[in-house]
């Protein structure tokens, strides 16, 4: 489940529907209600509006355990239209699969791509060490709206959940770690930089692949809790909020490990280069919550939090210093 808001001023969210995998769009209307505002699509995550348009675009699988894609639904709802298909998916029926999408200020449609394994293990039978790492497995792809032409904008990251982009352009994303627990954090991603998987063992995961030797890979901006699962992530460009929160990442906690079940805040720019030597921990911003998955910024200004187990929708507005 992810939300976004249309030029509506609705609240747009991709939900599964009666306790299975399968599922659509729907939209939230002013009176509470909800409607169905897309046809069929099977595990649906990111979704995007394009750009001064109404013009949908939403991630999902082909089947439930093969194959993963990018649709777009027409103005007005209806049945969505395959924009990209047969993108690498699925680690699990439940996660990592095609995830975030967000459209960057060049226009384009960025989606982040989870790893079709955990660590490159193996399929089973005589074989290699390692998996191969597919093209576009691991990757936040840039993508032309229209054409649907892909190219790879990053690779090295297991499961990029979200994507965001603060006011000058830079963007971030979310990204679960191993099975094992390694990995959650947070990321600056920049073109044509790695970030790291599956060359985990710095990491402390024995089985990983060795780092090929030529391999620069990029630090962390944030290494988060192990198993806190990182999920919904944006960047605060509103000006409700006090003007210290402008370009803030806000960053959603899933797991009921310690410090999770919350919104957290992060200020990029004031991450300390090693952030646990420093003993920078993220500010937390919403607590109480049961399983927290996505954020966004209302028309107002506020911030809406969807917590998954039971559908709430939270608004978090700010009403001056006490």
């Amino acid at each position: 489940m992810q939300i976004t808001y249309g030029r509506d001023g609705l609240l747009y969210a991709t939900v599964l529907e009666n306790g299975t995998r399968n599922g659509a769009v729907y939209r939230l209307n002013t009176d509470g209600s909800a409607e169905r505002y897309s046809g069929d699509l099977v595990s649906p995550v990111g979704l995007a509006f394009q750009p001064g348009s109404d013009v949908l675009y939403v991630s999902a699988r082909q089947t439930l355990e093969a194959g993963g894609g990018v649709w777009r639904v027409p103005p007005g709802g209806g049945e969505p239209e395959p924009v990209v298909t047969d993108l690498p998916c699925c680690l699990t029926l439940v996660d990592n699969q095609p995830n975030g999408l967000a459209f960057g200020p060049d226009g384009y449609l960025y989606l982040g791509v989870g790893s079709t394994t955990d660590q490159a293990e193996p399929p089973p039978g005589p074989a290699s060490p390692y998996a191969e790492v597919a093209d576009y497995e691991a990757t936040i792809l840039r993508i032309h709206p229209h054409t649907g032409e892909i190219e790879v904008f990053a690779r090295g990251i297991r499961n990029p959940y979200d994507l965001t982009f603060t006011s000058d352009g830079q963007m971030y994303a979310s990204d679960t770690g191993i099975f094992l627990g390694p990995g959650d954090r947070l990321l600056a991603v920049n073109e044509g930089r790695h970030y790291g998987w599956p060359y985990y063992r710095e990491r402390g995961c024995d089985n990983c692949p060795p780092r090929p030797p030529n391999l620069t890979i990029e630090d962390d901006l944030l290494p988060l809790r192990d198993h806190s699962l990182p999920r919904g992530l944006v960047a605060y460009t509103a000006t409700q909020f006090p003007e210290n929160y402008f370009d803030s990442l806000f960053v959603t906690l899933w797991n009921s490990v310690r410090d999770g079940q919350r919104v957290v805040r992060v200020d990029p720019k004031r991450v300390p280069r090693n952030p646990a030597a420093a003993g920078y921990t993220p500010e937390p911003f919403v607590t109480g919550l049961i399983r927290p998955i996505d954020v966004a910024i209302a028309p107002d200004g506020s911030l809406v939090v969807a917590d998954y187990i039971y559908g709430h929708v939270w608004q978090v507005s700010y009403a001056g210093a006490p």
